[in-house]
C-alpha cells in the first residue's frame, strides 16, 4: 500500500507503509503531517489515519554500544537514530533518510531469503552467453575475423563457463577482454544489483543491509571469482553450507544474493 505525506507545503510520495514508519519515527513524518493512501476521501494527520505508531527502538541486548549500518561506526546506542532493524549515526542520518524516500532501503537481513546455488549457476549461465556474444563482436571489431572472434570466445567459456576469461589473441586483447568482463559485473551490481543473468531467475547481489554493493565490494567480489575457481571451485560449493548461502567472493566481499521474488 502506498502512502503520500506533505513536507514544507509540498507532496511527497509514494513510499510504502514500511518506509512511512520509518520516516515517522526518525521524526520526518510527524504527528501532525497531513498523509494519504488511495481509498481516503481526503488528507488527514498521520496521527489519526496513519499506519499506526512508529516502531519501538529495539533492544540492544544488554550492549550500550550499536554500529552504524551504512558508516560501520561504533557508537553510544543513544546517539544513533534507529529505522526498524538498523541503526544510523547522526552523521549518515541524512543520507539514509534520503534513500528512505527513494525506496532504497530494503528488508532487514533476517527477511531475507537467500538464493540458492542452482539459480545462481542458471544465473551465470546467462551471463556467460551474454558475454560470449559481446566478447565475439568486440574481437570482430578488433581483428576484423568473424570466425576466430567466434571460436576463441566459444574456447574461452567452454574452458570455464563461470567467468569470463581473457582471450589468447594477445596482450591488448587479453586486457579488453578483461576489461568487458569487469565493466560488465561491476556496472551492473552497483547500478542495479543484478547482472541481466540475475535478472532473468529474479536474484540480485546485496550488502549485509540489502542495499546496493560499493565500487569497491563490486571489484572484490569480481576477483574473489578468481579465487573461488582456483581452488577447485570450492568457493562456489559453499554455498551449499554457508547459512546465507555465501561463496567464498560473498564472504570476502561482504555481500548476499537473495530473491527479488518468491
Amino acid at each position: 500500500m502506498d502512502w503520500h505525506y506533505t513536507e514544507n507545503g509540498g507532496q511527497l510520495g509514494p513510499v510504502t507503509e514500511e518506509q512511512l514508519l520509518q520516516l515517522a519515527h526518525a521524526g520526518v513524518v510527524r504527528a501532525d503531517t497531513l498523509v494519504w493512501r488511495s481509498g481516503m476521501a481526503e488528507w488527514k494527520p498521520y496521527s489519526a489515519a496513519g499506519p499506526g505508531a512508529p516502531p519501538p527502538v529495539p533492544e540492544a541486548n544488554g550492549a550500550s554500544m550499536r554500529y552504524c549500518v551504512s558508516c560501520g561506526g561504533h557508537f553510544p546506542l543513544n546517539d544513533l537514530a534507529i529505522f526498524g532493524e538498523s541503526a544510523v549515526c547522526a552523521n549518515c542520518k541524512p543520507a539514509w533518510i534520503q534513500k528512505v524516500r527513494q525506496g532504497m532501503t530494503t528488508a532487514p537481513p533476517s527477511a531475507f531469503h537467500y538464493a540458492g546455488f542452482w539459480i545462481r549457476v542458471v544465473a551465470t549461465f546467462i551471463d556467460s552467453i551474454i558475454l560470449l556474444v559481446a566478447q565475439s563482436i568486440l574481437l570482430y571489431m578488433v581483428t576484423g575475423n568473424t570466425m576466430v572472434g567466434l571460436m576463441l570466445a566459444i574456447f574461452r567459456a567452454a574452458a570455464n563457463p563461470s567467468l569470463p576469461r581473457p582471450s589468447t589473441g594477445g596482450a591488448p586483447l587479453q586486457l579488453l577482454d578483461l576489461a568487458l568482463g569487469i565493466a560488465y559485473f561491476v556496472v551492473f551490481w552497483t547500478t542495479t544489483g543484478a547482472t541481466p543473468g540475475k535478472m532473468a531467475v529474479g536474484i540480485k547481489v546485496v550488502n549485509p543491509q540489502g542495499g546496493l554493493i560499493s565500487i569497491g565490494q563490486a571489484f572484490g567480489r569480481y576477483f574473489g571469482i578468481f579465487l573461488s575457481c582456483l581452488i577447485l571451485y570450492i568457493g562456489f560449493m559453499m554455498v551449499g553450507w554457508d547459512p546465507e548461502k555465501r561463496a567464498l567472493h560473498d564472504r570476502l566481499a561482504g555481500t548476499r544474493v537473495i530473491r527479488t521474488r518468491a
